[in-house]
């Protein structure tokens, strides 16, 4: 008979049966009780167990904070707030840590299901990278033991991380419970202070065409292809906020010719697309993090509607993040048949259905791109004129930037 720690796995007593006895029940009675002689057990006593949890778990630092504490102040970082764990087990509150500590923010337990952690332990000590998105983390797993990770906040809304234990790897997840996820900023913040995005060419005399979202807020608008190393104002030509799709007019598209000399690709109709035909994108996600080069994704046509079943908008597979919105969506022959626009809201699935989703992300369909250019009799839109290849297509694909 062995008795296990049910934290971390480890023995803390073990005993054999010895001498044969007659039937099970003497035998499992004698093995009890040596069980219980081990663990100077004999019978159950509160204090004990809270003396014997404090010191096979000793008592980890502790703030003390509640959750009206935590809402009644705003957040100054996108990390801050109310996380939980997928089983729901803990329930923990990212704040700014104690200066002098050595970390940049703190996870409390606020509440907890498991015996060994109690209210205001310190979780989690979680410090700050020169990415926004990126964490360095030092968390303490059930059993109190200190695990080093990297957490990587996704859609301002999932920080995910991996633990190594001597088992295996283990995915550390936690889903933002407060503030909501449509209290905050949609944009991927830029160096201006603003959301930037993803545009493309549309005509040889300046014109790319983006989500209406991206620039909804701005005042100001810039564009920068590859290579550039400065960027050229842009201002609104003709919007479709229903259909969440602008097209701007770049200020200065004398650079074009050197950047996107031949351009790979050219708008169509979705209707030729097929249920899980091939599809790819290229744009410029979390460029905080990631950079500013342009980015390949690649997946299929999962429906061809949309959120609850939008004809407007079709569903891909395809890997959208942040700053990803206005991205051209291609088929197999290079046309732009979509215009990626949104991820499905990770916070609200897992609320809803327990479930987190998996590249479930949406494209507006080009049709509603080509209605929209058709109302500018004095423009038109460039043909393609050279084969597509994703390397060409790069070079005519933009970061936009408003503020």
């Amino acid at each position: 008979m062995r008795v296990v720690d049910a934290a971390s796995g480890a023995v803390i007593a073990e005993v054999n049966s010895g001498a044969a006895r007659f039937g099970v029940g003497p035998t499992r009675r004698a093995l009890v009780s040596k069980i219980y002689s081990q663990l100077e057990y004999t019978g159950f006593s509160e204090e004990v167990f809270r003396q014997r949890i404090q010191r096979e778990y000793p008592p980890r630092p502790k703030l003390a904070i509640t959750e009206e504490e935590i809402k009644k102040n705003e957040a100054r970082s996108k990390v801050e707030g109310i996380w939980s764990d997928t089983q729901d087990q803990y329930r923990l509150g990212i704040v700014p840590a104690r200066d002098g500590s050595g970390s940049d923010y703190v996870a409390v337990v606020l509440r907890s299901n498991s015996p060994v952690w109690e209210t205001g332990e310190i979780k989690a000590e979680i410090r700050s990278t020169a990415s926004p998105d990126v964490f360095t983390c030092t968390y303490f797993m059930a059993n109190k033991k200190p695990a080093g990770t990297t957490l990587t906040l996704e859609h301002n809304a999932v920080l995910r991380g991996s633990v190594a234990t001597p088992k295996g790897s283990i995915e550390l997840l936690l889903m933002r419970v407060w503030p909501k996820a449509d209290e905050q900023s949609a944009g991927t913040p830029s160096a201006k202070g603003g959301a930037s995005g993803t545009a493309f060419l549309l005509s040889r005399s300046g014109l790319v065409a983006t989500n209406w979202h991206v620039v909804a807020e701005g005042k100001n608008f810039s564009v920068a292809f590859p290579g550039w190393a400065n960027a050229t104002s842009a201002e609104v030509v003709i919007k479709d906020v229903v259909n969440d799709l602008a097209i701007l007019r770049i200020t200065d598209s004398t650079k074009l010719a050197a950047t996107c000399p031949e351009l790979p690709f050219q708008l169509a109709s979705f209707g030729t697309v097929k249920l899980g035909e091939r599809v790819t994108t290229i744009g410029y996600p979390l460029t905080s993090m990631l950079g500013s080069s342009p980015k390949f994704a690649e997946g299929v046509v999962s429906s061809k509607s949309g959120f609850q079943d939008d004809p407007r908008s079709l569903q891909i597979s395809a890997q959208v993040q942040p700053g990803s919105s206005g991205s051209p969506l291609f088929d197999i022959d290079g046309n732009v048949v979509g215009i990626v626009v949104a991820t499905l809201d990770a916070v609200k699935a897992y609320q809803l259905s327990s479930a987190i989703p998996q590249n479930v992300n949406f494209a507006i369909k080009a049709d509603y791109l080509l209605s929209l250019a058709a109302m500018l009799p004095n423009d038109s839109l460039a043909s393609r004129t050279t084969v597509f290849s994703p390397e060409k297509a790069a070079q005519c694909v933009a970061i936009i930037t408003a503020w």
